[in-house]
């Protein structure tokens, strides 16, 4: 029999939770539970207001030019959606390696000092 970590069941424990669930769990996890509890009672979803259902409704059905519609015409042009696909995968691809770059040359001062002291 394995052992789950302490994150994989405070994260099974919050998934029940979040199902409408009351999981029972350890005394190690209750604290940590009970502050999800809080957090998911204080973070509610505020309903929106009656002006802006009708707006996103009247946007959504089509006054002016209208968001289905546009969507459908983009829909209809494969190739544009093929290159906004490619770009912004290559935009992640970017930003991802950029940002490996950026905490590399961040660490590299500390491997020579340490290397020094030795």
């Amino acid at each position: 029999m394995t052992t789950r970590s302490t994150p994989e069941r405070l994260d099974e424990a919050v998934d029940s939770l979040l199902a409408g669930d009351r999981p029972m769990v350890d005394a190690e996890l209750r604290p940590l539970l009970d502050v999800s509890v809080r957090l998911a009672d204080a973070l509610r979803p505020v309903p929106a207001g009656r002006a802006f259902e009708q707006s996103l409704a009247r946007r959504l059905a089509g006054e002016g030019d209208g968001l289905l519609r546009r969507a459908a015409r983009e829909l209809g042009r494969p190739g544009r959606l093929l290159a906004a696909g490619a770009l912004s995968s290559a935009a992640v691809g970017v930003t991802v390696t950029a940002y490996a770059v950026w905490r590399s040359t961040r660490r590299a001062p500390a491997v020579p000092q340490r290397l020094l002291g030795r």
